[in-house]
């Protein structure tokens, strides 16, 4: 839609940002649960929950790399147990807090007191980071050869299972923050998701939950794991990228990309460091604030930029082609560029030096691809 150049541009921040930050991202969240249910109190910035972290991402790939079919076999069951915990705290919890009348915390508008140095969060900023929640559609590209009648089943998944996925996270949503403590939430969103579902199933059956979280994001792992492997190996198809003639190389026995998925992990390390960074007070201060440089964010907000043109370049080569449906030629495309615009300016109003300083650090990223273009 855009031309070679930007289409090298495009593979790029997937493989280099995107997937290997969100790797390193799902794998230190999982961590995160995972010292919540051994009952610590800091989840998030311990040794205990890096180590958790750099083995979850270090044995997932051992996994994909030693039987790569174990991983799809993994993803259904991953998904089942995925399903457990949100399904039950999507529909018990709102039928309690429903019939208890109590939704106080989920109305709550006044903020307590977030302590020096914080800030209270926007709307705007809030709309952004629930983004997170829906993401992962894009990695399913990687797998469209693989897929029986894919001009026609490939959307048709991607349609149904979003709308599933949107009901079943909002009903989620509900129920927990119905049933947990609105400042718990905001201020250790792992503690306050397991206290909200103790004040449901009570503290024994709320442990045996948070055993199903942990393998829902295990799960999410490995699926990150399959398709940020193909990256590298994606450009080097096409003649693109560091050293094209090894990335494109399979290994003979179990057909996987070696070098692509070894150097796309190793990026994600890289990754890793930036989020100990955010919790250790890496980057300095900015406004009297310790600057975190949160990946979700910046990956998203890159991403929906790189979008717009990309459903713009649609519209302008698909204008007389009566083969695709008018619907498909104009609305849906301007109904999706007002959406990645409307995100766009979310993270702009929400935090506009965060967003500058987004962008400066994905050009030079940028400048880096090309270089090896």
């Amino acid at each position: 839609m855009c031309g070679k150049k930007y289409a090298y541009l495009a593979g790029w921040f997937f493989c280099i940002m995107y997937q290997t930050a969100g790797y390193a991202i799902i794998a230190w969240i999982s961590a995160s649960f995972t010292a919540t249910l051994a009952g610590h109190e800091n989840v998030t910035n311990t040794p205990f929950v890096f180590f958790m972290t750099a083995f979850y991402m270090v044995i997932t790939f051992v996994i994909n790399y030693i039987a790569p079919k174990l991983p799809m076999r993994l993803n259904v069951t991953t998904t089942i147990a995925r399903l457990i915990p949100i399904v039950a705290m999507g529909t018990v919890g709102v039928v309690i807090a429903l019939v208890t009348g109590d939704t106080s915390a989920s109305s709550e508008v006044v903020i307590p007191n977030l302590g020096e140095g914080m800030a209270a969060p926007s709307f705007l900023g809030a709309i952004f980071a629930t983004v997170f929640a829906y993401n992962g559609w894009q990695a399913a590209a990687a797998f469209n050869s693989e897929i029986k009648d894919s001009k026609r089943n490939f959307p048709t998944a991607l349609l149904v299972g979003f709308i599933v996925v949107m009901v079943i996270y909002v009903l989620y949503f509900i129920g927990v923050a119905s049933s947990g403590n609105s400042y718990e939430l905001m201020s250790s969103n792992q503690l306050g998701t397991r206290n909200a579902f103790a004040n449901i199933f009570g503290d024994f059956a709320s442990n045996g939950i948070m055993v199903f979280v942990i393998i829902s994001g295990l799960g999410i792992l490995n699926m990150c794991c399959m398709g940020m492997s193909r990256g590298m190996y994606s450009l080097a198809r096409r003649g693109m990228g560091p050293i094209p003639d090894r990335m494109v190389e399979l290994d003979k026995k179990t057909g996987v990309p070696v070098c692509s998925m070894i150097t796309c992990v190793g990026v994600s390390f890289i990754w890793l460091m930036i989020i100990y960074g955010n919790h250790n007070g890496w980057f300095g201060e900015i406004a009297g604030r310790p600057f975190r440089f949160d990946l979700p964010d910046f990956y998203n907000m890159i991403f929906f930029v790189l979008l717009i043109p990309i459903f713009v370049g649609f519209v302008i080569r698909n204008r007389t082609n009566k083969d695709v449906h008018w619907f498909n030629r104009y609305v849906a495309p301007i109904i999706a560029t007002l959406g990645a615009a409307f995100l766009i300016y979310a993270l702009v109003i929400s935090s506009p030096i965060h967003a500058l300083i987004y962008v400066i650090v994905f050009l030079v990223l940028a400048l880096i691809g090309f270089a090896f273009k």
